[in-house]
């Protein structure tokens, strides 16, 4: 595969999806990646919605598949998706549910017929997962849509993730975003390399993020703090349902700690834009150094370090910050100043 040059803009990224414009500086979209830890199950995955939305996810996330099209019948993903598709009209009332909850479904097509069943369903978005991430034909498909796009990259190489981009580009799409990922199961710390995540936004000039397969969700939150704008997370409602990948997705309680952590974070990095924050300057003349007669000090004596001290004063009084030091030192006193009075302007002299 040929690595292709690309020629990134200076404009400032941003990812449209639904009714939401993410930045640099705007909160993480978190995804809920239910995938088909339904099991084919209507009223289950109806809960499962409903509650990764109260529990804080911004949108919930399905995977449709055609199990027949996508996987071979004696490969083990056969078995574990055969069974567990929904129907269109089910996702429709999905979607449905979704909305009135103000968030929305979206799902991962694994083949070209499923990609059709989620054109008719009229998505926000369409998820391309690591496994497809260099399916070239569905891409093709996908981009042709003119739907906001989110790639995952586990397994994938920089040679291949500087193609996909391109090829993108030459597709002329232009809302689409870059998830860091470890297709491992479940992926362990020295694996996540989660400073990848800033690379791709550096590297592409698009908003980055991560999806997640490590055990818990401490990961998540880190990644937020290494730039990730988009965080998905398997989610289910219960550990013990057998099958899909309940067992190592986040329990309810859990995916709710998750968001209340990532939106704590985020108000750490991005709560405050000035540097010093506004009530810092309401105590900076308090608490820095001012410069201060040491002793009594006469008419016409030299300001040295010898006669001085550098204090934090009891009130906010008229006084000299000691970064003034330089400017001060080796004047002499024009009038007589006392011992631990603050020295000001008015009583030296060259």
């Amino acid at each position: 595969m040929v690595k292709n040059k690309l020629n990134i803009s200076d404009d400032t990224p941003f990812f449209k999806i639904h009714n939401r414009i993410i930045k640099k500086d705007s909160p993480s979209l978190i995804i809920a990646e239910i995938g088909i830890n339904h099991l084919g199950d209507e009223d289950l995955c109806a809960e499962m919605i409903n509650s990764a939305i109260d529990a804080g996810a911004d949108c919930v996330k399905l995977q449709t598949a055609d199990a027949s099209e996508s996987y071979h019948p004696k490969s083990k993903s056969y078995e574990i998706f055969k069974g567990s598709e929904l129907s269109i009209e089910s996702m429709q009332r999905l979607s449905l549910l979704a909305q009135e909850k103000n968030s929305f479904l979206f799902s991962t097509p694994g083949d070209l017929s499923s990609l059709e069943t989620i054109k008719k369903l009229n998505m926000s978005a369409i998820k391309v997962s690591s496994g497809l991430f260099l399916n070239i034909p569905i891409i093709r498909e996908i981009a042709k849509l003119n739907l906001p796009i989110i790639l995952s990259t586990g397994m994938a190489n920089e040679e291949e993730i500087d193609y996909i981009v391109t090829f993108l580009k030459k597709l002329s799409v232009k809302n689409f975003s870059i998830l860091h990922c470890v297709s491992l199961y479940p992926a362990s710390d020295h694996t996540l390399n989660l400073s990848y995540i800033d690379k791709i936004s550096n590297n592409y000039n698009l908003i980055s993020g991560y999806s997640d397969h490590s055990e818990g969700y401490l990961a998540c939150v880190a990644a937020v703090c290494m730039g990730a704008k988009i965080i998905e997370k398997h989610y289910t409602t219960d550990n013990n349902i057998k099958g899909a990948d309940n067992s190592i997705s986040l329990d309810t309680e859990n995916f709710r700690r998750m968001c209340q952590e990532i939106r704590q974070v985020e108000s750490m990095i991005y709560g405050n834009k000035s540097k010093p924050y506004f009530e810092e300057k309401e105590l900076k003349n308090l608490r820095y150094r001012k410069i201060v007669a040491k002793r009594d000090i006469e008419i016409g004596e030299v300001i040295d370090i010898d006669n001085v001290y550098f204090m934090r004063l009891h009130e906010n009084a008229e006084s000299i910050d000691a970064f003034e030091w330089d400017n001060i030192v080796g004047t002499k006193a024009s009038s007589k100043i006392n011992k631990l009075v603050p020295i000001t302007i008015d009583k030296l002299k060259k």
